[in-house]
């Protein structure tokens, strides 16, 4: 390093001799060697001060080659930290000095560029350079206009001014009148290099002069009403359109607030972008797009935004409230004014149909106007004014190939919009060759006076979707999407505010109607061609609003029934109605959730009647019913469609009864200690669930078999088997549900056959629908017979009564009796089907006989079945070899319950009277087992009793059978026409039968002088305890619809054969 030292000696003796040029040239090359070696570099340090006083006056020698010489080593010593640390005050001084000296009188084009640049590069301390600042701008000022007129000169002052920029900030921000405007006016150059270094300066310095200094503002107004206009007009003369406009973005932007108080310059400036926007070329409109964006920095400054927020707040639209009064405070009016004019050319741009290219830069300068706008964008004004003429007009446009991403991000905006979500991501979105600006956007809680708005722009997709057959299934399927991802945002909102303690009734009520309206219309456009978005717009709304809503008895709200009207193939169909069991029809008003069953039903139907859609609409409904019955109150649920279905029968409603009664079921295995014990125990709840069963034979004649049989009943079956245990569990002693259902049922087959017998109606011509109602009948007494028989074997006897009595198994036996006459007159119908459903049906009425052991029930059966068991055992030839075998071991259990129960049966002569035709037929049938087990009956009862008064048609079978010795009769029996003996009387309406004695008394009655006074006999305790059950059966007769024929009033356990009621003898 001693070379090195003893070097700069040399320079040192050589800079004041001739042979300055030499001396400079080692003095470089020293230099360039310090650059890479600290030490050499310390070294040239510890020498500045000597070096620096020659170098600092040969600055301005006239020889350019010794100035500029000078001015590269004097810029690398400013350069380096370490030499400018060595650098004292004095000298330091003495070099601003002589820069601006030099840069401002010299006349060589390298001096002054040199001298520039060592302004550009320097590295002194802003506490130094803060008082030369004056005489640095002078310099720099004077460069960038520089009298030679040098492009490079011009660039190294813009290097300069970003230097002290940097350095002296705040300084440089007071005084950018001085420095700026040279910078600026070269915006308008006609020579594309000086506008584009005067660009790429001003890009960046405009953090340090925006907002514009007042200052700046006025310099720049004066200039463009001198000159800047005029050169704007110019360049468009030229052609030079999209330069003109970036000139025309950076003079607005940097007039600023100062802009708004020069509304005669601004007008001049706006018919700049008259002509540019009407321009056929798209890069021109897109230039246009980039420069009006500096009109918005200049019209939405923060005190606009402030001004909409604090409009906002005291209307307290912050807390979703509805009350938002007109504001006519002319400040809000001048806001409102300038964001119209904004928003006048985006509008117009994204309703032409312009080049894509453009409608991504209109749609970025939206974005930025809508982040400007900050909190206030969720106002009300700016939503009239900036989000519905952008959002309306691509909606309506709707997706296509090209525009399908500019679509996709204004519904991306809208969404945010309508959760009152803020969005802090931003940057560009790149579709293809075109990409959109995505600024942050604050969106606060809009007011719920604003929801039609809302809802009107879903409706634009919904309609698009619906109404556009000309456009693509695909994008018709994206604006549904749309729609339905837009309808779900709304309802997460408006359920939001629903919470809020300042959301009065009449906020909710009108949310509601709102909605409801808008579905209602979705429905009535549609015509229901677009089953699925109107089945999943329902579903939406059970899924986002909360059952505190749609369930709550304080807002109900009118059902329409002008959708319902409009199913032209509904039937209006009843079951038998017994007392306090009914289907409770819908009020004027109703539940939001029962409208909204109603609307999902209309759609069902609808939709089902078209076969190509049926399928997956019904897949759709078990899905909504299912999360429906496990969400909200399942009374409601199936109230309201069970009513439809009974008021609205079509086609294909027992598909429809499928669906719902699967999802019932599948909320009982979910949740089966509740839902259906509530049910039950409920009043309402109860007829709902009777009614619901009852549906499938209530509706048979009006739909057709779009559903397999089998797939009803095993339905049907899973209802019945959860709704009898819940019932016989609940211990309900004023229910019984098999006795309620049976007696329905009963009712439903007279209606059946009388509607058969009539032709009363075209469907029932068919055989089909009557073969198809037996197998149905068939397989549901069938469920009915088989629950009875385990109630009775897992409960040992039957449940008590409300009047106190045991429960009667009346109305199940008549069930069973008129399906033995219901089979019969359909016994053409010898198919495997029906036959496997009689064998099946006869083996569970046998296990029902082996299960009774009270003579009553005994009674009630044979009582019942007799008169249709009759006609199977008289032509039992036609049945197949199993249904033969049951109804063998039916009539045998028969006739066994009558000999094994208790207490024990007197057969008398008005028990054989009534058993005549059954007897006359079984003593003496073809089939051996009937006919013996009928013998040896005979044998152990009447065959053993004297004093009995023989009918007499079958004193001709007992007579054969007699001779034969297969059967006992007493040698004192009296054969004697009982007709002459008995007269039978009918009373209590037909439900018992009196037997009155027309001869002499019998069964050691004492004789009465047939001219005393009518005396009752006295009753034992036996029969004061059947009298008892005589009337429950009247009263169960008259209170259970269709009347079932009994005999049981007769007293057959006694030793004498007169009734309770019998007259005087």
């Amino acid at each position: 390093m001693a070379d090195f030292g003893d070097r700069i000696e040399e320079i040192k003796v050589l800079l004041p001799s001739k042979d300055k040029a030499l001396a400079y040239a080692e003095l470089l090359q020293l230099q360039e060697i310090s650059a890479v070696e600290s030490s050499a570099l310390d070294t040239l340090a510890d020498s500045s001060h000597a070096i620096l006083s020659f170098v600092v006056a040969d600055i301005h020698d006239n020889e350019e080659e010794i100035a500029s010489q000078a001015l590269k080593c004097l810029g690398f010593m400013i350069y380096h930290p370490t030499v400018v640390a060595s650098i004292r005050g004095d000298c330091a001084d003495a070099i601003i000095e002589s820069l601006e000296k030099v840069i401002t009188t010299t006349k060589i084009k390298s001096v002054c560029n040199l001298g520039v640049w060592c302004i550009s590069i320097q590295q002194f301390s802003s506490s130094f350079l803060a008082p030369h600042l004056q005489s640095l701008l002078r310099a720099v000022t004077h460069a960038l206009d520089n009298p030679i007129g040098s492009l490079s000169i011009t660039f190294e002052a813009m290097q300069a001014v970003e230097k002290l920029a940097c350095t002296l900030t705040e300084q440089m921000r007071s005084m950018a009148s001085l420095w700026t405007p040279p910078i600026y006016r070269r915006l308008v150059s006609l020579d594309k290099r000086d506008r584009d270094i005067s660009e790429r300066c001003l890009l960046k310095i405009m953090p340090i002069i925006r907002p514009s200094p007042i200052t700046l503002a006025k310099a720049l107004a004066q200039d463009m009403k001198k000159k800047l206009l005029v050169a704007m007009k110019e360049l468009l003369d030229q052609g030079l359109k999209i330069p003109c406009l970036q000139a025309w973005g950076w003079f607005i932007r940097l007039l600023g607030p100062y802009a708004i108080k020069n509304k005669h310059l601004v007008n001049e400036m706006l018919k700049v972008l008259e002509q540019t926007f009407s321009d056929f070329d798209s890069q021109v409109q897109i230039a246009s797009l980039v420069a009006w964006q500096g009109l918005i920095d200049v019209l939405i400054e923060p005190e606009v935004e402030g001004s909409l927020n604090n409009l906002a707040e005291r209307h307290d639209v912050r807390v979703l409230s509805t009350s938002e009064p007109n504001n006519t405070q002319s400040e809000t009016d001048r806001h409102a004014k300038r964001i119209k004019l904004i928003m006048e050319p985006i509008t117009g741009i994204m309703s032409s149909k312009c080049d894509v290219s453009v409608r991504t830069s209109c749609l970025s300068v939206w974005s930025y106007l809508l982040h400007k706008l900050g909190a206030s964008v969720s106002s009300q004004t700016v939503i009239k004014t900036v989000w519905e003429p952008i959002i309306e007009g691509v909606f309506r446009t709707g997706p296509d190939k090209q525009s399908i991403w500019l679509w996709n991000f204004c519904l991306d905006l809208f969404d945010i919009l309508i959760l009152g979500r803020n969005n802090t991501t931003g940057g560009d979105l790149a579709f293809g060759k075109c990409s959109v600006k995505h600024y942050p956007i604050n969106c606060s809680p809009w007011s719920l006076c604003q929801l039609d708005f809302f809802i009107e722009m879903i409706s634009i997709l919904v309609n698009h979707e619906s109404n556009n057959s000309t456009v693509a299934l695909e994008y018709r399927s994206l604006a549904s999407d749309a729609a339905l991802r837009l309808f779900g945002s709304l309802l997460e909102t408006v359920q939001r505010a629903l919470r809020c303690v300042s959301t009065t009734y009449d906020d909710v009520i009108r949310c509601l109607k709102t909605i409801f309206r808008f579905l209602m219309n979705m429905f009535e456009n549609s015509k229901c061609d677009c089953p699925h978005t109107c089945l999943e717009f329902l579903k939406v709304v059970i899924e986002r609003l909360e059952p505190s809503v749609l369930e709550s008895p304080l807002y109900k709200v009118t059902l329409e029934n002008t959708f319902i009207k409009n199913l032209e193939s509904g039937n209006e169909i009843r079951c038998v109605q017994l007392p306090g069991i009914c289907l409770v029809d819908f009020d004027q008003t109703v539940l939001p959730l029962v409208y909204l069953s109603n609307l999902y039903f209309y759609v069902v139907v609808n939709s089902s009647l078209k076969a190509h859609e049926s399928e997956s609409v019904l897949q759709h409904m078990q899905g909504y019913l299912k999360f429906l019955l496990s969400s909200y109150n399942p009374r409601e649920v199936l109230h309201a469609f069970t009513l439809m279905l009974y008021k609205n029968t079509v086609v294909s409603s027992l598909q429809i009864w499928v669906v719902l009664v699967n999802s019932l079921k599948e909320c009982i295995e979910g949740k089966p200690d509740q839902s259906i014990q509530k049910m039950v125990n409920d009043d309402i709840g109860y007829s709902i669930v009777l009614h619901l069963l009852s549906y499938p034979f209530a509706s048979w004649p009006f739909c057709q078999m779009n559903v397999e049989l089998q797939i009803i009943v095993e339905v049907w079956e899973s209802l019945y088997v959860s709704v009898d245990e819940a019932s016989e569990s609940a211990h309900l002693p004023d229910k019984s549900f098999s006795e309620d259902f049976s007696a329905i049922f009963n009712g439903g087959i007279d209606q059946f056959s009388s509607e058969v017998d009539t032709g009363a109606e075209l469907q029932l011509k068919e055989t089909k629908c009557s073969g198809g109602f037996v197998l149905l009948s068939g397989n549901i007494v069938i469920c009915v017979l088989k629950q009875l028989a385990w109630s009775i074997k897992s409960n040992g006897q039957h449940n008590i009564n409300c009047d106190g009595r045991k429960s009667t198994i009346l109305n199940s036996m008549a069930l069973a009796a008129r399906f033995l006459k219901l089979f019969w007159a359909n016994k053409e119908k010898t198919d495997p089907s029906h036959l496997s459903v009689a064998s099946r049906f006869l083996s569970e009425l046998v296990d029902i006989v082996g299960c009774l052991r009270q003579k009553e029930d005994a009674f009630i059966l044979i009582e019942t079945v007799s008169s249709p068991l009759l006609e199977w055992l008289s032509e039992m030839h036609i049945l197949d070899k199993n249904t033969s075998y049951q109804l063998q071991l039916l009539w045998t259990e028969m006739l066994k319950a009558l000999q094994k129960n208790r207490p024990p049966v007197d057969f008398n002569s008005s028990l054989l009277k009534f058993q005549q035709p059954l007897l006359e037929i079984a003593l003496d049938h073809p089939n051996p087992a009937i006919s013996n087990a009928t013998i040896n009956f005979w044998n152990s009862t009447y065959g053993a009793r004297n004093k009995l008064d023989f009918p007499k048609t079958l004193a001709p079978v007992l007579h054969k059978l007699s001779v034969s010795g297969k059967i006992n009769i007493c040698s004192d029996h009296c054969l004697e026409d009982s007709a002459q003996t008995f007269k039978v009387t009918n009373i209590l309406k037909r439900c018992s039968k009196r037997v009155e004695i027309t001869g002499g008394a019998v069964n050691g009655f004492e004789k009465i002088d047939s001219g005393s006074k009518r005396k009752r006999l006295e009753l034992t305790e036996h029969q004061k305890e059947v009298r008892r059950a005589q009337q429950g059966r009247n009263r169960d007769c008259s209170r259970h619809g269709p009347g079932v024929k009994t005999y049981t009033a007769l007293d057959f356990s006694q030793g004498n054969e007169q009734s309770q009621d019998s007259p005087r003898c």
